[in-house]
């Protein structure tokens, strides 16, 4: 009865922790895009969480790229617009008047540290990318020890 307990227990804990890995970014605006573009044809979503990260130090990352989609990126533009208000840091590349590149680190949620990154290319074609990433180490850090490893 004790080992039932014990994984009925388990089994609740590694539930909620995985439920709370699929919501992490749910309150930001950028989640839309995610939902919105992930399963498109030409789209590319990836979604990781803990053991798959030890290596980066990230607690979670999602990202998605598409690939000539003018709407994924204006639209990815939008929902940047709000959640780049409550960031902490912001640092941003605008070509020819249009976003081309930003860099948010927003507001830490809980213990995690969490950052987006955004940038779009049009030559050879148009491919725009986002990504966000969850850490227990700041942003700078991990940006700085990733960098290093290329």
């Amino acid at each position: 009865m004790k080992n039932m307990s014990k994984y009925l227990i388990l089994t609740v804990l590694l539930a909620v922790g995985f439920t709370t890995n699929l919501n992490a970014q749910s309150d930001l605006e950028i989640n839309k895009v995610f939902e919105r573009y992930g399963k498109q044809k030409g789209s590319v979503l990836v979604e990781m969480s803990r053991e798959m990260l030890k290596e980066y130090e990230f607690t979670y990352y999602k990202s998605i790229v598409t690939t000539n989609n003018e709407e994924a990126a204006d639209f990815a533009r939008k929902c940047l617009e709000v959640d780049q208000k409550g960031a902490k840091k912001v640092k941003q590349v605008v070509s020819n008047g249009v976003l081309s590149s930003i860099y948010l680190q927003l507001p830490q949620k809980g213990e995690y540290f969490r950052l987006v990154l955004f940038n779009e290319t049009t030559s050879p074609e148009s491919k725009m990318t986002l990504i966000y990433i969850e850490s227990e180490k700041d942003s700078e850090e991990i940006l700085r020890i990733n960098l290093k490893r290329r």
